[in-house]
């Protein structure tokens, strides 16, 4: 983990794309909130968001690339910071992408601390 906020949005998006789940957990809040792209529901809390990763994920393998950052997001040293964008999100590794919007919103307690993330949202736009 780390104090540095694009390694951790980094190895989050490294570890998702690569179906590492069980070391996508570190990084993430107790309370996280996930945002299913293909559904107008969410996933939450950290037993919740796992199990659906590890179960109904884990055999399409999805991932998010073609990431385009809105601005400059790494500079933020508070204790919330927020990395938006576009990218395409792929429902199965190697399946056709939908153009999506993201936002991840990472918290933490001071910024002595690691970043963790606590929403993760993708949505598709045109």
């Amino acid at each position: 983990m780390s104090t540095h906020l694009k390694e951790v949005f980094d190895l989050v998006i490294t570890h998702f794309n690569e179906s590492k789940y069980h070391e996508l957990q570190p990084l993430m809040a107790s309370d996280i909130i996930m945002k299913k792209v293909d559904d107008p529901g969410s996933v939450v809390g950290i037993g919740d968001v796992m199990a659906y990763l590890e179960g109904r994920q884990a055999q399409l393998k999805p991932q998010l690339t073609n990431i385009v950052y809105d601005g400059d997001p790494w500079d933020q040293t508070g204790t919330m910071a927020q990395v938006s964008g576009t990218g395409q999100m792929h429902d199965k590794k190697g399946a056709p992408g939908v153009p999506v919007r993201f936002t991840f919103t990472f918290t933490r307690d001071n910024e002595h601390e690691d970043w963790l993330v606590i929403n993760a949202f993708a949505a598709p736009h045109r």
